[in-house]
C-alpha cells in the first residue's frame, strides 16, 4: 500500500529565502569594509604608540635665565644660560638607577655633555634659584611620570595581544572594548599630566609634553573616534539582518514509499 510522507529539502530555497541570503551577504560585505578600516586604524595606532614609547621624548623641560639669576654675585660677566632636558619613557624608567639624588641633579648631569658648565655648577645654580618645594614638586612629578610610563607599556602590550587574538577572528566584544578604553585613558592621562606639570612650574621653567606625548594623545583620540564609528555602523548593519530560519520552505517534496 502506498504511503505518503513529507520531507523538506534543505537545498530547495524559495525566492524569498534567496533574496534574504543576498541581502545578508551584502551586509556581510559592508561589515567587512568596516572591519578592514578598524584593523588598519588599530595597526597604525599600535605602531605609533610603540614608536612613541621606545624612541621619542615624552616630556620637554627648558630653563632659561641670565647667569646672575642662577649664580648671583658669583659671576663677573653676565650672559644668558639655557638648559634643556627631553625625557623619554626609558628616561623615566631608568633615571633613578643612575644615582641621582633628586630631579635637579638629574637635569644638571644630563646637561653636562652639552654645556660648557660642569654638572656641579649647574646643580648649585639651580639650588640658588629654586626652592626645596620646587624640587619636591619635580620629584613627585617624576614618580607619577614613571608610574604612567609603566602603565603605558602594560596598556600597549594588552592592546596588542587582544588585537591579535580578537581582530584576527574579526571579533569585537567586551575584551577588545576594554583594551581600547584602558590604552586611550592612559594615553590621554599622560598628556594631561605633563600639561599640568608645565602649568604648575610656570615661572620656573618651560615644561610641556613633547612629540611622543602628543602622538600618544592623537592615537588615543583617533582610536576612540574610529572605534565608536565602527560600533555604530556594525550595530546598524546587524539590525538590518533578516533571519533565514523564520521563512518556511515552500519546496515540499512528496515521496511515496
Amino acid at each position: 500500500m502506498a504511503k505518503r510522507s513529507k520531507r523538506k529539502n534543505p537545498d530547495a530555497l524559495s525566492n524569498q529565502q534567496r533574496e534574504i541570503m543576498r541581502h545578508n551577504q551584502a551586509l556581510d560585505l559592508e561589515r567587512g569594509k568596516w572591519d578592514k578600516k578598524l584593523n588598519i586604524t588599530v595597526a597604525i595606532v599600535i605602531a605609533v604608540a610603540v614608536i612613541s614609547i621606545l624612541l621619542l621624548p615624552l616630556l620637554s623641560m627648558n630653563f632659561t635665565g641670565s647667569l646672575s639669576e642662577f649664580l648671583g654675585d658669583l659671576v663677573t660677566q653676565d650672559e644668558t644660560m639655557s638648559i634643556g632636558v627631553d625625557m623619554s619613557a626609558f628616561d623615566f624608567l631608568f633615571a633613578t638607577t643612575k644615582g641621582y639624588s633628586n630631579s635637579i641633579e638629574y637635569i644638571a648631569k644630563v646637561n653636562a655633555d652639552s654645556n660648557d658648565l660642569s654638572p656641579e655648577i649647574i646643580y648649585n645654580a639651580f639650588l640658588m634659584k629654586v626652592t626645596q618645594e620646587d624640587i619636591n614638586m619635580l620629584d613627585r612629578a617624576y614618580i607619577v611620570g614613571l608610574i604612567l610610563c609603566i602603565l603605558l607599556f602594560i596598556a600597549i602590550v594588552i592592546f596588542f595581544a587582544v588585537t591579535v587574538i580578537k581582530r584576527s577572528k574579526k571579533q569585537d566584544g567586551k575584551l577588545f572594548f576594554t583594551s581600547v578604553i584602558i590604552f586611550s585613558a592612559i594615553a590621554v592621562l599622560q598628556w594631561l599630566f605633563f600639561v599640568s606639570v608645565g602649568i604648575a612650574s610656570a615661572g620656573r621653567g618651560q615644561i610641556q609634553p613633547h612629540i611622543g606625548s602628543y602622538l600618544l594623545l592623537a592615537g588615543a583620540v583617533t582610536m576612540c573616534v574610529v572605534y565608536g564609528i565602527y560600533r555604530k555602523n556594525v550595530k546598524k548593519l546587524d539590525a538590518q539582518r533578516k533571519p533565514l530560519e523564520s521563512i518556511p520552505n515552500d519546496k515540499i517534496i512528496k515521496e511515496e514509499k
